[in-house]
């Protein structure tokens, strides 16, 4: 009786370990399709949404990338002035009596660099949105407010909730 248990125990177990190999392999070999929802905004994910959504053809595509390429190259310093000044600002909680004005200053330079982030963003997508016809630019609007909705909004709890709740 007992090794009658032991071999029916040996199988469960068996049976269990075979299981979480295969959905192991399954998650492993699983190819990412992008951000939850099925939008992918990265490198080649925003020329193909542009593509596909807007109606691109591949003379704006190419112009496109081009106006990508130059943003981006204004775009790095920005962000890592950005990175520095948050940086400089957050190193002052390490300061024991920090005054009120170097607290203001520090968070005003962010304030800068954010102003400068954000003029840039707004003159690409103006640049991008010359690039459409005129049946193109309401579909383009609705990506870029698409865009700035998800990259705009800050991530908190209640908005991930959100977000599962919607259809």
């Amino acid at each position: 009786m007992a090794i009658a248990k032991n071999k029916v125990l040996l199988i469960i177990v068996g049976v269990l370990l075979v299981v979480n190999l295969g959905v192991l392999l399954l998650f492993v070999n699983m190819k990412q399709t992008g951000r939850p929802g099925g939008r992918s905004w990265g490198r080649q994910g925003m020329a193909e949404v542009l593509e596909k959504k807007a109606g691109f053809s591949k003379q704006q595509l190419q112009a496109y990338q081009d106006l990508r390429n130059q943003h981006w190259k204004k775009m790095k310093p920005l962000l890592a002035d950005m990175r520095s000044a948050r940086d400089s600002f957050y190193k002052l909680l390490y300061v024991p009596e920090v005054t009120d004005s170097a607290l203001s200053h520090a968070a005003d330079v962010i304030a800068r660099r954010q102003k400068a982030i954000d003029l840039q963003t707004f003159r690409h997508f103006q640049q991008v949105r010359n690039l459409c016809d005129d049946t193109q630019r309401p579909k383009l609007d609705s990506l870029i407010h698409q865009f700035m909705s998800k990259t705009g909004a800050p991530f908190r709890r209640d908005n991930l909730r959100d977000r599962k709740e919607r259809p």
